[in-house]
C-alpha cells in the first residue's frame, strides 16, 4: 500500500494510541496526514472489516509508552506485514518497509485526531456488501504520484 503524505493534508497534534486490552500505548507527536482506507483482500482481512483506516506519520514521530514487547508481527511470504498486540490481538502501528513511515490504524487511536478521508484505494477489492460513503477520492488500485513540489525541482 502505497500512500503519499501531500503537504497539504498535514495535520500537526500529539495523539495517543492504544490495543483494546490497554498493555499497549503509544503516542504520535508531529506530523500526520488525513486518514486513508485500504480495501484490498488483505487489509480487510487484518481489520476484520470493509477497509483498513489509516494515518500515516513519521517514524520519529511515534513512540511506544508502554507493552513494546507484547507488539508482534506477522510476515507473508510476499512481504506484507501486519501488527498486532500479543495479548490481545489488537491492530496497532506499522513501521513501512523503507523505516521511515508509520501506518498507524485509525481505530487505535484514543484521541480524535480531527481529520477527515483523505481517499478510498483498492476499491476493486472491496466486499460485495460495501457501499463506500463520502466523497473522498476512490482509486481501484493504487493512487496516482503525488505532483513533484515546488521544493523537489
Amino acid at each position: 500500500m502505497r500512500l503519499p503524505l501531500v503537504a497539504g493534508s498535514l495535520h500537526v497534534s500529539t495523539l495517543h494510541g492504544s490495543c483494546l486490552c490497554g498493555v499497549v500505548a503509544f503516542a504520535v507527536d508531529g506530523r500526520y496526514s488525513e486518514i486513508d482506507h485500504c480495501h484490498c483482500w488483505k487489509c480487510r482481512k487484518v481489520s476484520g472489516s470493509n477497509s483498513n483506516a489509516v494515518l500515516l506519520t513519521s517514524s520519529r514521530s511515534l513512540r511506544w509508552e508502554r507493552g513494546a514487547e507484547f507488539v508482534k508481527t506477522y510476515r507473508m511470504d510476499d512481504g506484507w506485514q501486519s501488527v498486532f498486540c500479543a495479548a490481545c490481538g489488537s491492530p496497532l502501528p506499522l513501521l513501512g518497509a523503507d523505516g521511515k513511515l508509520y501506518w498507524v490504524p485509525a481505530g487505535s487511536l484514543d484521541d480524535d485526531p480531527g481529520v477527515g478521508v483523505a481517499q478510498h484505494i483498492h476499491v476493486q477489492g472491496k466486499g460485495s456488501w460495501e457501499v463506500i460513503g463520502g466523497d473522498a477520492p476512490q482509486f481501484d488500485h493504487e493512487p496516482p504520484p503525488a505532483p513533484p513540489s515546488e521544493s523537489g525541482r
